[in-house]
């Protein structure tokens, strides 16, 4: 791993702080790959100084039209350093270098749409004018490294705040060189500052430092939990937190027959070996629609390959870490206790025996009121049961705690219309065309609903949340 991507990166430089060293651990292979140390309160606090005096200073007197300037010089870096940004998330986390890299090339288009974006927040409405919010603290996951901070800083900084990013802790690098990236493209110093470590030290401090003026948090349920507590400790902040999901994906009658939907049904559950948030892990279909479901699913794996993440050819590559292996290995073993389970591909020989490679499998049946249904599993299982009729199936669909995503397939508006109402969930892909793929266009902003979260994410009404009115009363 690059040493020099392991420091600390606060007021455009890096910095080294004496905390405890952080082992890196290669997913594909199971071997330690490098380390680096958790800067902790030291630099934690560094860097909310330096972000505090960027704002008074150059950053918080330009305009808006200098500031897209930036952010669009630092779109055109991040493009020249594609390959490097996929190569660091092969080998912190795991993912296919072909997938990463065309993930991470959609990001200077997202940084350009920002941009765009800017000068409606300077329009004055209402006689108020948005304002930065201040110093932002964003604490991201691991499962997609780049995209992750992407989705965070760009429309922080886009907003006219400067950042405080706490990544986590098994993929700091990535993080690090954007930040690098930010400075070289002419970021003034402290606008961008990255703090590597770990989520109950650095990231602990971090939520409650009382010169951050706001959290932006991606994870999970219980971290957002104790990054809520932490933030309310010391000072009053608001937040926005993007927390776990359990989406559902139902198929409609008019398309069960359909084999040209199973490839996309498989990418919505299995894509980076189910490690999202928005994964579809729960399948509802019409009864009877159990064969043709397993049957279609066994044909779409053939084209998503098990293996080694530096193959071009991988398309699902290991989970990121032990933990998350040990993880998904206990909902496999209640898996085969309470419901029968399906194969779909199985790991390929050849592959190192201390990886954290797993096959995707389908879980027929299981319990409503289970752990399979109710619990963010974060890996490669998909549930798969059936309904009766639309009641049944919205029922089950809402039936659990997280609200993120939703997707149905079916070319029935009227019916697609009444699940989509009856889901209290952020986002819904409604896919009437058998062939076609899921997707929410860039500027359609939506908030996750129960325990996925809350905070507006997406669009200018994103973009505005990581502002404030200020209301202007001129007496004359």
């Amino acid at each position: 791993m690059p040493k020099a991507l392991g420091h600390a990166w606060i007021r455009g430089e890096a910095r080294a702080f004496g905390g405890n060293p952080i082992v890196s651990v290669d997913p594909t292979t199971g071997a330690v790959s490098g380390d680096f140390s958790d800067g902790g309160a030291p630099a934690v606090e560094a860097a909310v100084v330096a972000a505090r005096a960027a704002l008074r200073g150059d950053w918080g007197r330009i305009d808006g039209a200098e500031r897209a300037a930036l952010l669009l010089a630092w779109a055109a870096r991040i493009a020249q350093e594609v390959e490097q940004l996929a190569w660091l998330e092969t080998l912190e986390v795991g993912r296919p270098v072909a997938d990463a890299r065309a993930l991470i090339a959609q990001g200077p288009l997202l940084i350009g749409h920002y941009a765009s974006m800017i000068p409606a927040l300077e329009e004055i409405a209402e006689g108020a004018i948005r304002r930065p919010r201040g110093v932002i603290g964003a604490i991201t996951p691991w499962n997609f490294p780049t995209a992750n901070v992407l989705i965070r800083a760009i429309p922080i900084l886009a907003a006219g705040n400067t950042l405080v990013l706490k990544p986590s802790e098994l993929s700091p690098r990535s993080a690090v060189l954007l930040a690098q990236l930010a400075s070289a493209a002419g970021l003034p110093p402290g606008v961008f500052n990255v703090v590597p470590g770990a989520g109950h030290t650095t990231g602990a401090t971090l939520a409650a430092h009382p010169g951050v003026d706001m959290i932006a948090f991606t994870g999970s349920t219980s971290t957002g939990q104790a990054i809520i507590r932490a933030s309310a400790s010391r000072s009053l902040k608001p937040l926005t937190m993007e927390c776990g999901g359990k989406s559902p994906q139902l198929v409609l009658p008019d398309m069960i027959d359909r084999p040209e939907i199973w490839p996309g049904v498989f990418a919505a559950a299995f894509w980076n070996t189910g490690q999202w948030c928005s994964a579809r892990t729960r399948l509802l279909v019409p009864r009877g629609g159990l064969d043709a479901a397993v049957e279609g699913l066994r044909a779409a794996a053939a084209d998503w390959p098990v293996g080694d993440p530096r193959d071009p050819a991988t398309r699902l590559g290991p989970l990121a870490s032990r933990k998350q292996y040990d993880t998904v290995q206990g909902f496999r073993e209640i898996a085969r206790r309470t419901a029968r389970v399906v194969p779909l591909s199985t790991v390929p020989e050849g592959l190192p025996a201390n990886g954290f490679h797993a096959a995707p499998e389908l879980v027929l049946g299981p319990p409503q009121d289970g752990a399979l249904v109710q619990q963010e599993i974060f890996g490669p299982l998909l549930t798969l049961q059936e309904y009766a009729d639309l009641d049944e199936a919205i029922g089950l669909a809402d039936d659990g705690p997280y609200g993120l995503a939703a997707t149905i397939w079916g070319a029935d508006r009227d019916a697609a219309a009444r699940i989509s109402a009856g889901l209290r969930v952020g986002s819904v892909d409604v896919i009437a065309t058998a062939g076609a793929r899921p997707g929410v266009a860039l500027g359609t902003p939506f908030e996750p609903r129960k325990q996925s979260g809350f905070g507006v994410e997406g669009g200018l009404a994103g973009l505005a949340a990581f502002t404030t009115p200020q209301a202007i009363a001129h007496a004359v």
